[in-house]
């Protein structure tokens, strides 16, 4: 390499020609002062025509400026900078003796495993080296990455795994890059990964060259002058007359209640099952689920899942069947593939949840319509989540309305469900927890509850858009093949119980002054003691009826008049009538019917103890001989014995016990303990000492059979 310590990589010099020149006027590669090696790669590979964004930013590349571009998803931005970033590497002759010279970060590591096979196929031919760094890999290659990576030039990775090289490998050294390359970067520049792109900026020589691609630009100028750009600049496609969106793209939204959403997500799918279709959702655990239950229905198409849970090989093969896969397949996916990853004829894209902003909107959506094909978006939402198309709305991007036919949907899913879900526990498990993972995520993105009484609070705009308190669980639950309501997560209970609040504070401020208080649950027609009471009348089937819940109510009111807790009315037995007026429930006549707890049985031998204490013996029984001698008494199958008859046979620990007949429970007790207790653990030390025994007898033989030669063979 000709200047390894400053200086930018490669001459500007003999691209001058390139600042008289209007990269609007450009049309093929070959109009460019490229390399004859780039141009015949190019070509190998059928790239010929110049899209709008790589006329643009290869100009201002090769004239070594810091770029920040922005362009629609499918316009060709990863050749934007690879195809300049080579051809500077070549004119600067760069070998394996300059160690790292280009660092290009992606957010996922399908996007970087994906931007090292474009690399790949251009770099045929040359003699610099490239290495992808990410994590996930087995330990062979984790080893020969940890030593090859002081050889490689370009180095393809997320942050997270350079920074570890950073910290940890003392192999690495990135004092000679010159170029550092944001694939996605309004991804890394958010929270997420701030402390480790701190750390490779930090790491990394100031003298560099710095370009960040991104189909949603959101930098900011902290945000630039945290990657110490030096003039950057700003490049878009976007016209006023322009979307965001690719034209051929066609975009709708279908409303659909929370409880028919798996339904009309089956139908969808099998109507068009010779498609290639990607649906997203917003938890990993949905995606299992979905995946799970979908399967057992028997598609008529291949489903696979990709989530970030997966393993690594695990996920690259996933993406190599769904990327091999022409038609008749779906891929249900979490946040993992909506960025970047560039999946070929790709016909629809199902976006289950609501996009939790319009950035992941825009991101989904453009996993289709790329390269100039046409492709089709259909978002589903919630009747609460309308608001949300005023947002896509506001940012240019034009969506229509779409109504499915009723009559397709006959439950095909909800249906089913429920004996699916019993017949196979672990699908039941995983409903659980794909009901407690949306909710905990739905609420995630709503925040706090208490921030949204003050719009200032909120930490996105998309935060008004998502309302907890609007959905339907119960639906939802059976809609998802469950009995009973999974335990709700703790953000989703601040959420009702902030509901809760400020309704019965409503209330209370509108009940009139001469009131105690009033309940803050409502008598409804379906609970009101008059609708009950014929309910209740066969008492032969009283386990299956649900027990009024006025009852409660009334006690809650009790507890709220007289200023005690709810144990202290289990021993009320006050009959004043003054006290009964005050509550909220004046006439006693319109309680139809009182709920008594109902006792319990009991055995032979607790009554027999109560009687013993009441010195009362209904259960009393006498044993007599032949010869018409008492042998033995009994109560409640309890032995009753006489202290003066056995002092013979009993120990000194009897000869204290009473003489009035009565069972001495501490006597019972000392006696059990001398013979019994003893003859059980006789027995289990019997037991231990045998199973011990077998133990040490199969060690034995297993160490004989490792002790025995291997066979062998002489010739």
């Amino acid at each position: 390499m000709s200047d390894k310590s400053g200086g930018q990589v490669g001459s500007c010099d003999q691209y001058d020609s390139l600042k008289k020149v209007n990269p609007l006027q450009l049309s093929y590669f070959s109009q460019l002062p490229l390399s004859k090696p780039i141009v015949n790669n190019l070509k190998s590979n059928g790239f010929t025509k110049l899209t709008e964004v790589q006329k643009l930013a290869i100009r201002q590349v090769l004239l070594g400026d810091d770029v920040v571009v922005e362009a629609p998803t499918g316009s060709g931005k990863t050749l934007a900078y690879l195809i300049p970033m080579l051809d500077r590497l070549i004119i600067s002759r760069v070998t394996t003796y300059d160690g790292p010279v280009v660092v290009i970060l992606t957010p996922t590591r399908e996007l970087a495993r994906q931007v090292s096979l474009v690399l790949k196929r251009l770099c045929s031919g040359f003699k610099f080296t490239m290495l992808d760094i990410m994590g996930g890999k087995s330990n062979q290659l984790k080893k020969q990455e940890w030593n090859s990576i002081c050889r490689a030039n370009i180095l393809v990775g997320t942050p997270g795994r350079l920074v570890q090289h950073q910290t940890e490998n003392p192999l690495l050294d990135l004092s000679n890059v010159k170029m550092l390359i944001l694939d996605e970067a309004d991804r890394l520049l958010d929270p997420t990964f701030q402390n480790e792109m701190d750390t490779i900026v930090n790491n990394i020589t100031p003298d560099r060259q710095t370009m960040l691609f991104s189909a949603t630009q959101s930098s900011t100028a902290s945000h630039l002058s945290r990657l110490g750009l030096k003039n950057p600049v700003i490049l878009s496609t976007k016209s006023p007359e322009s979307t965001l969106m690719p034209v051929q793209l066609h975009q709708s939204y279908v409303v659909v209640p929370l409880e028919k959403k798996l339904d009309c997500l089956w139908t969808l799918l099998q109507s068009h099952c010779k498609k290639k279709i990607i649906v997203f959702f917003s938890t990993q655990k949905q995606v299992r689920f979905v995946y799970e239950l979908f399967q057992l229905l028997r598609p008529f198409y291949r489903m696979l899942q990709l989530r970030g849970n997966m393993s690594q090989p695990k996920r690259f093969q996933v993406y190599d069947r769904f990327a091999s896969t022409p038609t008749g397949c779906v891929l249900l996916a979490t946040n993992v593939a909506e960025r970047g990853l560039d999946f070929p004829t790709v016909h629809l894209v199902i976006q289950a949840d609501c996009p939790h902003s319009v950035d992941e909107y825009i991101h989904r959506s453009g996993r289709t319509a790329r390269s100039g094909q046409t492709g089709r978006v259909i978002t589903f939402l919630l009747p609460s989540e309308l608001e949300f198309v005023e947002l896509i709305q506001e940012r240019g991007v034009t969506i229509k309305l779409q109504k499915f036919p009723e009559t397709p949907f006959s439950r095909p899913v909800s249906s089913r469900a429920g004996s699916l879900l019993a017949a196979k526990q672990d699908l039941a498990g995983s409903a659980r927890c794909a009901f407690r993972a949306y909710l905990r995520d739905y609420c995630l993105v709503a925040g706090s509850p208490k921030d949204r009484l003050d719009p200032s609070k909120c930490r996105s705009p998309t935060a008004k858009v998502f309302d907890p308190t609007a959905l339907p669980l119960d639906a939802f639950v059976s809609s998802l093949g469950l009995v009973s309501m999974p335990d709700l997560p703790a953000r989703c209970q601040q959420w009702f119980h902030f509901k809760s609040d400020t309704r019965s504070a409503d209330e209370k401020q509108q009940a009139p002054p001469d009131r105690v208080v009033s309940v803050p649950w409502a008598l409804t027609d379906d609970l009101k003691p008059e609708t009950l009471s014929a309910d209740l009348d066969d008492g032969a089937d009283d386990f299956l009826v649900r027990k009024p819940e006025y009852a409660s109510r009334k006690a809650f009111a009790l507890t709220i008049t007289d200023n005690r807790k709810l144990l202290d009315l289990v021993e009320d037995s006050s009959t004043d009538s003054e006290s009964k007026s005050e509550t909220v429930f004046e006439p006693k006549s319109n309680l139809a019917v009182e709920i008594k707890p109902k006792s319990r049985k009991l055995t032979h031998i607790q009554r027999a103890k109560r009687e013993l204490k009441r010195k009362h013996r209904s259960y009393a029984k006498t044993v007599f001989d032949d010869s018409g001698q008492v042998v033995r008494k009994l109560v409640g199958d309890i032995p009753v014995f006489d202290a003066e008859k056995m002092n013979t046979e009993l120990t000194d620990v009897y000869t204290s016990a009473p003489s009035h007949g009565t069972l001495d429970v501490e006597v019972e007790r000392k006696r059990l303990h001398q013979t019994i207790d003893k003859e059980d653990k006789k027995s289990w030390k019997l037991r231990l000492k045998e199973k011990n025994r077998l133990r040490r007898k199969k060690l034995k033989e297993a160490r004989k059979q490792l002790q025995q030669p291997a066979p062998s063979a002489t010739l």
